[in-house]
């Protein structure tokens, strides 16, 4: 019932040795950039000029429980922005959203690409609105009325592990001296395997130039100035008064991670591709933390409206008693909702536009919980043109050094549909000039007994590409030509023409390692590392499915064989065998590109034709087809060699 932390991380830190391992095929590291930090909102920075900020009360608290809605600190508690909020980096955090410490400034981009990883500069900062320390109408403070500051603080997690001469810092601002002064430290280090822990931080204010009405603090890092690189999380800072030493219980009750999706299978896909049957995930499942000592009486519950705010009808979950909602100390999260494993009712109709949404709220409660904030959990459900396993994050990038190396993902469709393009996200800073000037095709295969088999469209050659004016987007590569696709499972990815890592960005936070297989010249292999790759196929052309396939019907009638075929084919067909029929091979568009007049089971040349799928249509009035079709019989054949 409970996640097992210690496992986890235990496991995380093995795969990553071994893919930084020279002897490794597939491989991660650190990305470069931040594809989740766009254009900065103009009302998110403040001016620093403390005059011009009115000052905040105690209690200060922030725990970033907003990280599902913006990358940036919340302008009510802070004046800068350089620290990344997320709910994907963390592991075991204490409640949903950590501040995230690295090398990249607040557009996602190093603060320096040049300097060497050795260098270890000043990166981010994070510093509070002035905080009124002075007196309220009530009260003066002084010194004994025992006020800190705390925090928890954890290095690496999902990302890049400190070295000694990184750091975290918290610094203090004198007001009347108009200078910071620094009050705790910690240099970097390379947590064990079984460190996942969030380390509890205490700091007295008792010097009497802090109380002042213009008192701020600030966190700051050293790191690697070159990328998302020595990370450290922050998390659940809050000044109060009256604070005890041993004061260690939190009467919170929190998310403190996404969300399992309400589909089996993806993340995103096209709603036209939905099928309740195979696409719905059979229940679902939310992480949630109990930081009080004693287990709590809970109510939970969750409701869904579409993309005009409509309320969709849902499941009703209920109460957690006998015994409750578990203390997290020797407990772990919660994850109770994945008791209920069927959904009662379906949250998507049937029938809906091709690109659209669901918004799903999650709402816990509990007596005597003194933190809301933290008690609501959005997620969006989205349904686009496209296929993802990701959750549009990336905490690593993945690749394969290995000239001719080919990368894949497996994809089913439900129902007939087209190829146009796929959405690659390369991460672009690190050996960017080398990388843009790589090639890679992209590429689809037919499945095979255990993953990728035949080919069938390897497309002309393409180049990393960056959106103009951004790095942070997800650049789109069309086909030469649209690619027909009946009912089935694809594999769809790239093959590299460059032995260059072309780094693409892989999400830690869904793990679909079953949906990727990659090949380095020794045929294919099923990824070994947790995640999800950050290829997603772009599906819809406008023109329609061929008229009058119905492979159900048609698929014991007219076989053709091999299929997929090299240089020659034979095909058998019902009725008189004996008498000639008119073969017609047809492209996805429609044209035709061989003809002729043949008997059943003659081999034919197809030598001449170039790999791609194609359709077949057998006329001639012997044919023993199902009344209404007599005479026409569109069958599928791909050639690939």
């Amino acid at each position: 019932m409970y996640f097992n932390l210690f496992i986890k991380r235990s496991v995380v830190i093995l795969l990553n040795v071994i893919s930084f391992s020279l002897f490794a095929q597939e491989q991660l590291k650190p990305l470069n950039g931040n594809i989740n930090l766009p254009i900065i909102p103009n009302n998110t920075l403040l001016s620093k000029k403390t005059t011009s900020v009115t000052p905040i009360d105690l209690p200060f608290f922030d725990d970033f429980s907003y990280a599902d809605k913006t990358p940036y600190p919340s302008t009510n508690n802070w004046l800068d922005s350089n620290a990344y909020i997320n709910t994907g980096f963390a592991i075991a955090p204490i409640t949903l959203g950590v501040a995230t410490f690295d090398g990249l400034n607040k557009k996602g981009y190093p603060y320096s690409i040049n300097v060497p990883v050795s260098y270890s500069g000043v990166a981010d900062t994070l510093t509070s609105r002035p905080i009124n320390l002075k007196a309220t109408t009530t009260h003066t403070y002084v010194a004994a009325d025992s006020i800190f500051l705390s925090f928890y603080y954890q290095a690496e997690g999902k990302g890049d592990s400190p070295e000694p001469n990184d750091s975290l810092s918290v610094d203090f601002w004198k007001p009347n001296q108009n200078k910071w002064k620094k009050v705790w430290g910690v240099k970097g280090y390379n947590p064990s395997a079984t460190d996942t822990t969030f380390y509890r931080v205490r700091i007295a204010i008792t010097d009497t130039s802090y109380l002042d009405s213009l008192f701020k603090f600030r966190f700051r890092n050293t790191a690697t100035l070159s990328g998302s690189l020595d990370h450290w999380h922050v998390d659940y800072v809050q000044i109060k008064q009256n604070y005890l030493y041993a004061d260690t219980v939190l009467d919170d009750i929190a998310f403190v991670y996404k969300p399992s999706s309400f589909l089996k299978n993806y993340s995103v896909m096209p709603y036209r591709q939905y099928n309740r049957t195979l696409e719905m995930a059979p229940g679902f499942r939310n992480f949630m933390r109990n930081n009080f000592n004693v287990a709590k009486f809970s109510v939970y519950n969750y409701t869904i409206k579409d993309e005009f705010g409509v309320t969709v009808p849902s499941d009703i979950y209920g109460t957690f008693n006998n015994p409750g909602f578990l203390p997290f100390l020797n407990n772990g999260y919660y994850t109770g909702i994945a008791a209920t494993p069927v959904f009662t009712l379906q949250p998507f109709p049937v029938t809906f536009s091709d690109s659209t949404f669901f918004t799903i709220q999650h709402v816990i409660s509990s007596s005597g919980d003194t933190k809301n904030v933290n008690d609501t959990l959005t997620h969006v459900q989205k349904f686009g043109t496209y296929y993802a396993y990701d959750d549009g994050t990336a905490e690593q990038a993945y690749y394969l050094n290995t000239y001719g190396a080919k990368t894949a993902m497996r994809f089913t469709l439900n129902v007939f549909d087209t190829l146009k393009s796929v959405r690659i996200y390369f991460d672009p800073i690190t050996d960017g000039t080398a990388i843009q000037a790589s090639s890679f095709r992209l590429m689809v295969w037919a499945a095979g007994s255990n993953g990728p088999g035949n080919v069938i469209l390897k497309d002309s050659l393409v180049y990393p590409t960056y959106v103009s004016g951004s790095y942070n987007l997800m650049p789109t590569y069309n086909l030469t030509s649209c690619l027909p696709l009946g009912v089935g499972t694809y594999y769809i990815g790239i093959q590299q023409t460059t032995n260059k890592a072309l780094n693409i960005g892989f999400d830690r936070n869904t793990n679909h390692m079953d949906a990727l297989y990659y090949d380095i010249g020794n045929g294919w292999v099923q990824s070994a590392i947790p995640g999800s790759l950050m290829i997603n196929p772009v599906m819809g052309c406008t023109y329609p499915e061929p008229v009058g396939i119905n492979e159900n019907q048609k698929a014991d009638l007219i076989k053709i064989f091999p299929n997929p075929a090299q240089d020659k084919i034979t095909i058998s067909y019902p009725g008189n065998q004996l008498e000639n029929v008119t073969i017609e091979i047809l492209s996805a568009l429609g044209q035709v590109v061989y003809s002729s007049s043949i008997i059943s089971n003659e081999q034919i040349d197809i030598s001449n034709i170039a790999n791609g799928l194609y359709f077949i249509h057998l006329k001639g009035n012997n044919l023993n087809l199902p009344s209404g079709q007599a005479g026409v019989s569109p069958k599928k054949l791909i050639i690939s060699r």
